[in-house]
């Protein structure tokens, strides 16, 4: 699979951009039309998160277009081969972030699925401050291989997790040097409770709340938006200011239903571009 993958980018790379983003659309229009996958569930959590805000047929519209973003996405990793990932992105609110930093403990990153976030850790870490992500494993082997080698190759950081404990300790490293670490806050995870995310229960992953309560530093809304192929703009926002009382238990729920609200308020900044394929709202 390695060798496959490898190959496949660099054939990839050697086609122009309007050539790629032409190969991006006929890839979103097979999976979302013909093979019809998730197509179901991506229109279900736009309903759910947009209500009838959105007719029928502008559902599906913004359905496709997110496919077609996650499409690209893949593209622009495959490619960066040869033409880097973080090579054309600008940056608004840089600020916001530099004032974190400036407070001497490092920064979370709250962000999410939307835009090409590869994009947005190479970037973070070539030009403001080393970011590291806490990431899984992906596929076999040979994915993995080359997932890491073109990681390392765009400068995007991880946080490795091989036994229990790995986690914590890596962002508690990354704070005392003053870089940041980034939270993609969007995603379920097992046993985790139900908290209002677009006005309807989901299961919401606390750790960041519960982490920060260990190992407080301030917390930055962020997210990247794709202009072009290859060309994105990373944004951004005031720090999120947590209020902390002596209920441990609560905090961590008031904190990170405060979390699903900031993601709530920048998902529909850019709707298409949101990885609707995600089951958020699982029954």
């Amino acid at each position: 699979m390695y060798v496959a993958l490898s190959t496949l980018s660099y054939s990839l790379s050697c086609l122009p951009k309007v050539a790629l983003d032409g190969v991006a659309r006929i890839l979103s229009a097979f999976i979302f039309d013909i093979l019809r996958f998730r197509r179901a569930l991506i229109l279900k959590n736009i309903k759910i998160a947009f209500g009838e805000k959105y007719s029928a047929e502008d559902r599906v519209r913004l359905g496709r277009a997110s496919v077609y973003h996650f499409a690209l996405t893949m593209l622009e990793t495959l490619v960066s081969v040869r033409k880097p990932i973080a090579a054309d992105v600008s940056v608004e609110g840089e600020r916001h972030l530099r004032e974190a930093l400036a407070q001497g403990k490092g920064a979370y990153i709250l962000c999410f699925h939307m835009g090409n976030w590869e994009a947005m850790a190479a970037k973070m870490t070539q030009s403001i401050v080393p970011s590291y992500v806490l990431v899984k494993k992906i596929g076999s082997p040979g994915v993995q291989r080359w997932v890491e080698e073109t990681r390392q190759r765009n400068d995007f950081r991880w946080i490795k997790r091989e036994k229990k404990g790995d986690g914590f300790r890596g962002i508690r490293e990354v704070l005392s040097r003053g870089e940041a670490v980034g939270f993609a806050f969007d995603q379920t995870r097992p046993g985790e409770p139900r908290l209002p995310f677009f006005g309807h229960p989901a299961k919401t992953n606390t750790s960041l709340a519960a982490i920060w309560r260990r190992y407080p530093a301030p917390i930055i809304p962020a997210y990247i938006q794709r202009e072009s192929f290859g060309v994105h703009t990373l944004k951004f926002f005031p720090e999120v200011k947590l209020t902390v009382s002596e209920n441990l238990d609560a905090d961590i729920l008031t904190h990170s239903q405060q979390f699903n609200q900031v993601l709530e308020e920048l998902i529909t900044q850019c709707p298409e571009q949101y990885f609707w394929l995600h089951n958020r709202w699982k029954s």
